[in-house]
């Protein structure tokens, strides 16, 4: 007899290692090191590889953080409390960043690990996105940070990628839905949907996650040189233990703060079950979708019910 969960159902088959994802983008690296290293012409050449899927996750930036907050801000019955939700998160995301900052350029200026990489920062190329946002961070006002928050048009910061602008934008759609009541439950309908869409084609592009690492790793290797690789583990190992560090010095400060213990937290089942929110991170556009994901869409009862009708003949409704 086959075991079975509390819920009844028959667990899920445990994957065969060489079927996981971790195993293939390993593999994937390890071979862009190989080529970038004997053949660094044909490495520098894997350049677009690594760029087209860089850019393809890029593509669902600004559609999943405006899905993920208009749900969750249109499924609030009471908007007091949610403007109390978003400001709390504001000031935890805020007071986290800096805090995640602080912890980066401290680590990286006590071991100085990109000395290593043989590369002349007047000769990198930048994006126009990453230009324009230079030029933006050298001559730009702070009083022009918060005029720039509201876009000229509604498309114009999905094309550009500006997630401030698609968070305000964001927000007011969701209280104008959440405003229209029973006339906007369709289009809450439809906005739940698509973000399901959204995270479905996310996976799809994940499972491509192995050509992208093999087109960074060999172009990387093909253009600075194999000795760029201690260089560049060092700053991968760096960021994991940072990334650790502010973990448990800062988020477990929060959680001992709210009485509880991290570690205690981390080995629970129940952790992985529900959306996390990390300061420093763009998750935070899902502060406000508490609920497990996928949403489920709520089903109304029958017309025939009525306050009146038992729990057993209508199972919908609502226990008195």
């Amino acid at each position: 007899m086959e075991h079975t969960n509390k819920a009844g159902a028959a667990p899920a088959p445990k994957t065969r290692w060489d079927r996981q994802l971790y195993f293939w983008v390993l593999t994937a690296i390890l071979i862009g090191v190989l080529l970038g290293w004997l053949a660094p012409t044909a490495g520098i050449a894997m350049e677009p590889i690594g760029t087209t899927f860089v850019n393809a996750m890029r593509m669902l930036i600004g559609p999943i953080v405006f899905l993920t907050i208009v749900g969750g801000i249109a499924s609030v019955a009471d908007l007091k409390k949610v403007g109390m939700t978003g400001l709390k998160a504001l000031t935890y995301f805020q007071v986290g960043t800096i805090c995640a900052l602080v912890f980066g350029l401290v680590a990286i200026n006590i071991f100085r690990l990109g000395e290593g990489v043989n590369a002349t920062p007047s000769t990198i190329k930048t994006t126009d996105a990453a230009a324009k946002l230079i030029d933006a961070g050298a001559h730009q006002e702070w009083w022009q940070f918060l005029t720039n928050i509201i876009p000229t048009s509604i498309v114009q910061p999905f094309i550009a990628g500006d997630i401030l602008q698609i968070i305000f934008i964001a927000v007011a759609f969701g209280i104008a839905l959440n405003a229209m009541g029973k006339l906007g439950a369709p289009v809450l309908d439809g906005v739940q949907r698509l973000t399901g869409v959204m995270f479905k084609i996310l996976g799809f592009i994940m499972k491509a996650a192995p050509l992208g690492a093999f087109g960074a790793m060999a172009f990387a290797v093909g253009k600075y040189g194999v000795s760029s690789l201690s260089s560049m583990g060092g700053l991968i190992a760096l960021f994991y233990i940072t990334s650790i560090l502010f973990v448990v010095v800062v988020l477990g400060s929060v959680m001992a703060f709210l009485k509880l213990n991290i570690f205690n937290w981390a080995s629970s089942p129940s952790c992985c079950l529900r959306p996390r929110v990390l300061p420093g991170s763009q998750a935070a556009a899902s502060s406000l979708s508490l609920q497990r994901w996928p949403p489920s869409v709520p089903s109304r009862p029958p017309a025939s019910c009525s306050s009146s009708a038992s729990t057993s003949s209508c199972p919908n409704a609502a226990p008195s």
